[in-house]
């Protein structure tokens, strides 16, 4: 079977079908990935290739609206749905959730009941830096500003504020930048804050207690796949809203500025809440367990096939 995942308007999109994606390949099934135009290929979707010339799918798993799946005629088309998707073309016939059922859209936050569920494995691709790897007698905080070039990730002066933040409470920070973009920063955000590629998002996550980040799917999916508590800085993503709502995280809009997120001491207070408040802490443990029960990737590619086979 000839499967393309397709996600061409955002790469925080695709990389959340990796797993799966790599469930299908791994099941023997030919796969193809589509991101968005020129983006560089991520290190972890390294293993796919973009459907070349008179390539054709049997099945699409598309993040896009309907509008520009149904394009492609002639593949069954199941819609993925992810954390951020806001649709405007109606319900699909078949849908793919991948968020546990407290992270999930609807009134009663159920989402919808014949959705099919999968589960994001957490990521363990690469290793920690040997620094990172010795023993922290700090609570550790996880700052994720954002993809290059995504209009949601955060500007550098955001990153200062927030690092500026979580330094005044004690922990060790974790900055996840690329070695190239380091260099902009210079020593601003200060001796304590430490550094990792963004490829290295599983592994850190692994060894901290809260996540301040922009909202993406990958980034809230994993942390809460590992019981991380999160901040949520983002004007239009609703990551950070279901977050609040069940008490695993919280959000701060990007767009109140200065009111909001200029203040360091109000998001100090907000990361404190996270990380000593014991609300938001047994939260995001309980949102783990429920990401533990959803169906494997392998389970995932088996319903696929199914469905193609339809």
């Amino acid at each position: 079977m000839r499967v393309l995942f397709t996600a061409r308007h955002s790469v925080s999109h695709l990389l959340a079908m990796t797993a799966a994606a790599q469930a299908c390949a791994a099941a023997g099934h030919e796969v193809r990935t589509a991101g968005p135009p020129g983006t560089p290929l991520s290190a972890a979707l390294r293993g796919t290739s973009p459907p070349g010339p008179g390539w054709h799918p049997d099945l699409v798993v598309s993040a896009e609206d309907g509008a520009a799946a149904e394009s492609r005629r002639g593949a069954r088309v199941v819609r993925w749905t992810p954390l951020d998707h806001r649709s405007a073309d109606g319900p699909a016939p078949v849908r793919i959730d991948p968020c546990p059922p407290g992270l999930r859209d609807g009134a009663d936050a159920g989402g919808e009941a014949d959705a099919l569920s999968v589960r994001q494995p957490t990521c363990h691709a690469g290793q920690l830096p040997y620094q990172l790897r010795e023993p922290h007698h700090l609570l550790r905080v996880c700052l994720r500003p954002g993809p290059s070039g995504s209009p949601q990730s955060w500007s550098p002066e955001r990153l200062l504020l927030v690092a500026r933040a979580a330094r005044g409470l004690d922990v060790e920070v974790i900055a996840l930048v690329p070695a190239a973009e380091r260099a902009r920063l210079g020593d601003a955000l200060g001796p304590q804050v430490r550094f990792a590629e963004p490829e290295l998002l599983g592994p850190v996550l692994a060894t901290c207690v809260a996540v301040a980040h922009e909202g993406g799917p990958d980034v809230t999916l994993e942390a809460a796949a590992h019981g991380v508590t999160q901040l949520v800085i983002s004007d239009a993503r609703p990551a950070g809203d279901r977050l609040d709502r069940i008490g695993a995280g919280r959000r701060l809009v990007a767009a109140e500025e200065p009111r909001e997120t200029e203040s360091s001491l109000r998001l100090r207070r907000h990361l404190a809440d996270l990380l000593y408040g014991g609300r938001a802490l047994a939260t995001a443990q309980r949102l783990r367990s429920a990401i533990a029960a959803l169906p494997s990737p392998e389970a995932f590619a088996g319903r696929l096939e199914d469905l193609a086979a339809r």
